[in-house]
Parts: structure tokens; C-alpha cells; sequence
């Protein structure tokens, strides 16, 4: 079939079935926008996750009786450890220096609190934060030594907090995905119905089946990249007016780049157009019998 009368009956399908086709368009926008922004909070997690990767110590609190001995002899065996890049010692007036200047913003925490509440310890970077696990058992329990914190569970409750927000989006968009589904279904069938004399007539000119399916299925397509298209643009508005307007200014964190962004726009853009289609034939195939 030529692509001029291939658009007019596309063009006409679409005009006589408006609603259920804005429908469809607005079904597909909500839920490629969600799988979307299940994309860039992914994408949070990892640039979060690379900003603190060299930044984040494991922390040695040393014990109020530790002896310069016990304490010299741990840091001797950290700087000696393969997984400890660098060993610092902090004793407490300079732990404490730290607290205030931590809880600046909290003049009454730091009211409570004076030098001698807070142990002396050794802050240690290691070779690859992700071994923590490793000197956290070593090191529990030697001489001198109180507890042994790495300062990443502190962040727990962020990841937790964005992979809640993550798998909610993905869910979100599972859901909008059936709605979708069951309306290009309503759709192909409708348009199956309006148009059943003009199939019946390409039947009897000798039309083949991909002849037949074929105005349906770009129906589909150019709903799923219309809904994509909107979907694109939901996420780079998010982007420009939220991630670099808004959050930029009220986190310590990095926040994901354009080029997540971008990756994501491609992405609901080409599942829109082809998950789209790809319904639409199914549709066609196994319930419409042309």
C-alpha cells in the first residue's frame, strides 16, 4: 500500500475515534513518564553512590583507656592493611571541633555536648569502600579499639528513600502499562469494526494480511509516539524546572546529569512507539483474525 492512502486511513481512523484515541495518548504519556522517572531515580542512586564512593571513611573509635601503645600499634597494622589507603588520627578536641562545625546549624545539639563526650579515633579511606565489610571484622574487638563504624549506613535511610520512590514508579507504571493495553485492544477493535466493509473489500481484491493490518498498526505507533513525545518532554521539563531550579539548591549531593536524561527520553520514546505497535499486531492477530 502507498503511504499516502495508508496516512489518509490512518488519519481518518484517529479523527473518527478522538476520544478513545486521546485517551490512549494520555494513558501511554502518564505511564512512559513514570517508567521515566523509575529511570532517572535509578540514575540518582548511582551518581549519589559514585560521589561518595571515595569520600566516605570508615571510622575507628578508640576506647577512653586505649594506651599510646595499643594505639600506635593499630594504626601501624591499618597503614600496613592492603584495603586502608590512608590512616588520620583524631583525638578529641579536634573530634569535637568537628561536631560543631557538623551541627553548626543545631546550637542546642551542640550545647549538650562538650569534648570529653565524644571518643578519639582513627578515620581511615580506604582502597575500595565497598570492603568496609572486611575491616569492620577485622578490626571489632582489638585491643583498644570501641566500635568500628563505616559511615555509609548513615546514608541508609537516603537509598532506602529513593529506592522506595524507584520501585514505586516502576509499579505505578506496570499498572498504567494494563490501562494501555486494554485501550489500544479497545481501540483496534473499534476501528476493526468501523472499517470491516473497506477489509472485507481489500480481502476480495486480493489484499494480503500485512496489507490489512498494517493502517491499524501505525494507528498504534503514532499513539505511542505521541505519548512518548509527551513523555520526553515531562522529563526534561522535571529536569530543567525541579532537578537544577529546585532540589539542585537543597541538596549536598550531585544530582543526575543531562546525559541520564537523554538516555531515558530515547528510551520512553522508543518503547512507546514500538511497544505500541507491537500490541496493536498482537491484538490483530490473536483476537481480530485478520
Amino acid at each position: 500500500m502507498r503511504i499516502g492512502p495508508l496516512l489518509r486511513i490512518v488519519g481518518t481512523s484517529l479523527r473518527r475515534n478522538l476520544a478513545v484515541t486521546l485517551a490512549v495518548i494520555v494513558t501511554v504519556t502518564i505511564c512512559l513518564t513514570l517508567f521515566g522517572a523509575g529511570l532517572l531515580l535509578r540514575a540518582q542512586v548511582r551518581t549519589v553512590n559514585g560521589f561518595l564512593l571515595d569520600r566516605i571513611q570508615v571510622v575507628i573509635d578508640l576506647t577512653d583507656n586505649a594506651s599510646d601503645a595499643e594505639r600506635d600499634t593499630l594504626a601501624a597494622d591499618l597503614r600496613a592493611d592492603p584495603l586502608v589507603q590512608s590512616v588520620v588520627y583524631e583525638d578529641k578536641a579536634h573530634a569535637f571541633a568537628r561536631f560543631r562545625r557538623d551541627f553548626r546549624n543545631s546550637p542546642d545539639v551542640v550545647s549538650g555536648v562538650n569534648a570529653n563526650d565524644l571518643p578519639a579515633s582513627l578515620r581511615l579511606t580506604l582502597t575500595d569502600p565497598r570492603q568496609a565489610g572486611e575491616i569492620i571484622n577485622d578490626y571489632t574487638g582489638r585491643d583498644g579499639v570501641d566500635r568500628v563504624r563505616d559511615q555509609r549506613a548513615l546514608l541508609a535511610p537516603l537509598y532506602r528513600f529513593l529506592d522506595a520512590f524507584t520501585v514505586g514508579a516502576f509499579v505505578l507504571a506496570a499498572v498504567q502499562a494494563f490501562s494501555m493495553v486494554a485501550l489500544i485492544y479497545t481501540m483496534i477493535r473499534i476501528s476493526a469494526y468501523g472499517r470491516r466493509q473497506e477489509t472485507a473489500i481489500m480481502r476480495l481484491v486480493g489484499g494480503t494480511n500485512r496489507t490489512i493490518r498494517a493502517p491499524f498498526v501505525l494507528e498504534s505507533a503514532i499513539m505511542g509516539m505521541v505519548g512518548g513525545t509527551l513523555a520526553a518532554a515531562a522529563l526534561i521539563v522535571g529536569k530543567v524546572y525541579l532537578v537544577d531550579h529546585r532540589f539542585a539548591r537543597q541538596t549536598a549531593f550531585p544530582l543526575f546529569g543531562w546525559d541520564a536524561v537523554w538516555a531515558a527520553v530515547v528510551t520512553v520514546f522508543l518503547i512507546g512507539t514500538t511497544a505500541s505497535a507491537g500490541m496493536a499486531a498482537v491484538a490483530l492477530r490473536r483476537h481480530l483474525r485478520i
